[in-house]
């Protein structure tokens, strides 16, 4: 709900997102509600629950981007439910309507400058109720922040909460943080553990040699040692190959 004033006899007007029209139940005066002026307010429900946002976390560090260990290393430190807001602007651009979307809350958290807001689904928030015990972050970033440099005229814009799992884990003695959709399930994280590249380096480094002391021997003995020397680099990189993925293999079943 969102309060407008009563022209006539300033009584206090509530009007649901998408009216346009509203009578006062005070004068009787009817009213225009522009609603490019008017900032609504909804919530996003969770459709990802607590134990399925640990086990996206978990299929997560089992894959090859992944290091071979961190599935059964990583260590969560806590788990935050909770709801962000987003400003949501509608806009006219070039004819077409097109729908942007800000962070209401300065953040430092992975992925949410640009929050994708899903078209459905959004429910009107006018109780702390509808939160169901997730913690609501107050916004504190001003709308007209962003207006100056939005494109195009304005339809309406709102502010939503949007659903997130804050997530802290440890591995190999460094604290990581990610942010888990709690619509979606997509994980967003500016910082996590890679995958050792050792063992492609190591096999790219012995063909390297072999290849050398090739051409060496091809220098001093026979033209025959060029062919090995390029065989022996073709080779090198097929193997390291081969290693990186069967790694990458063990690692996704561990």
């Amino acid at each position: 709900m969102v309060n407008f004033t009563c022209p006539k006899c300033g009584a206090v007007l509530p009007v649901k997102p998408g009216t346009q029209m509203t009578v006062c139940s005070f004068c009787g005066t009817p009213s225009y509600i522009d609603r490019r002026e008017a900032v609504f307010f909804f919530i996003l429900p969770f459709s990802i629950q607590e134990e399925a946002a640990r086990g996206i976390f978990k299929r997560w560090t089992a894959s090859p981007a992944c290091p071979k260990d961190m599935e059964t290393a990583a260590q969560i430190l806590s788990l935050k439910k909770e709801y962000f807001p987003v400003f949501r602007f509608r806009r006219t651009v070039n004819g077409k309507e097109q729908v942007l979307s800000k962070p209401a809350r300065a953040t430092l958290l992975p992925g949410m400058q640009n929050r994708e807001i899903p078209p459905g689904g959004m429910e009107i928030f006018d109780s702390p109720a509808k939160a169901a015990g997730a913690e609501v972050l107050p916004a504190d970033i001003p709308l007209d922040t962003y207006l100056a440099d939005l494109p195009g005229e304005t339809i309406d814009q709102s502010l939503v909460y949007f659903p997130i799992y804050e997530l802290a884990y440890r591995y190999g003695g460094t604290e990581y943080r990610l942010v888990i959709d709690g619509s979606s399930g997509k994980i967003s994280t500016t910082e996590s553990p890679k995958r050792s590249s050792v063992s492609y380096v190591a096999v790219m480094a012995l063909s390297f040699v072999l290849g050398f002391l090739g051409t060496l021997l091809g220098l001093l003995i026979t033209p025959l040692f060029f062919a090995l020397t390029i065989a022996a680099f073709f080779a090198g990189k097929i193997l390291a190959h081969r290693v990186v993925r069967k790694e990458k293999t063990a690692g996704g079943n561990t």
